[in-house]
């Protein structure tokens, strides 16, 4: 992956983002009844240099930080983001959904070349509780936020077209077999997404942490799986 391709694909994405924070976003909780989903931040993605693995959820969190620095009334200065970016790489480094993430690569793959995935969230909007944000993101009466926000993270795929990408969550794996691979009927744990003469391995899985974390033997599945697409491509 190139590094000055991975850094300037990562500034578009976030700069979509930062285009979205208060019209659609705030649009979409207009029009969207009973959802407990709230204005509270976007998550921007953090240069995480360079890796030929990704590893996506669903969505981020909400740490307590960030609700004492952004309301909706908030302004995206170039300090305030910086603010909400340290806060990632500080979640990065002592949340335990990270941690369990490399500690499955390091111990269970165990292939140098994949220790340090590059995170990133399906859509960057910080809400606890999975099964309220799923009834959020796939309500009819979103508007264009949802599609604004696959076309986001397509456009980041369809840059840096990593070896691997990872997806750790039931949710998100649906999700992104639509917006990959429209019209493709498949419960099939590996599809390959090719584009601009590139193909990147798409492995679908559940979380590797929490309480619906993958039972030992699926996880073990999962780590050979892994091995054995990236043995498959680079002919080992």
């Amino acid at each position: 992956m190139n590094s000055t391709s991975y850094s300037d694909s990562i500034e578009k994405y976030n700069n979509s983002i930062r285009d979205l924070w208060k019209p659609e976003f705030e649009n979409a909780l207009e029009s969207t009844e009973n959802t407990n989903v709230k204005f509270m931040n976007f998550c921007f993605h953090v240069n995480q240099g360079e890796s030929p693995v990704w590893f996506f959820g669903m969505n981020p969190s909400l740490p307590i930080s960030p609700k004492e620095i952004i309301s909706q009334d908030s302004d995206l200065t170039e300090n305030l983001i910086s603010k909400l970016k340290e806060e990632q790489k500080n979640m990065h480094d002592e949340y335990q959904y990270f941690k369990k993430a490399k500690d499955f690569f390091k111990d269970d793959v165990g292939i140098n070349e994949l220790l340090n995935p590059i995170f990133h969230d399906l859509y960057p909007i910080r809400h606890t509780k999975q099964n309220e944000f799923e009834r959020f993101i796939k309500d009819k009466s979103l508007g264009p936020l949802r599609e604004s926000l696959d076309k986001a993270t397509k456009h980041l795929i369809d840059k840096i077209m990593p070896d691997i990408i990872v997806i750790a969550n039931a949710g998100a794996s649906r999700l992104i077999k639509e917006i990959f691979f429209e019209g493709i009927d498949s419960n099939s744990t590996t599809l390959t997404y090719e584009q601009n003469g590139k193909k990147t391995d798409m492995i679908f899985s559940s979380m590797l942490s929490g309480q619906r974390a993958l039972d030992t033997y699926s996880r073990s599945r999962l780590a050979r799986e892994i091995r054995e697409t990236w043995n498959s491509r680079n002919n080992k």
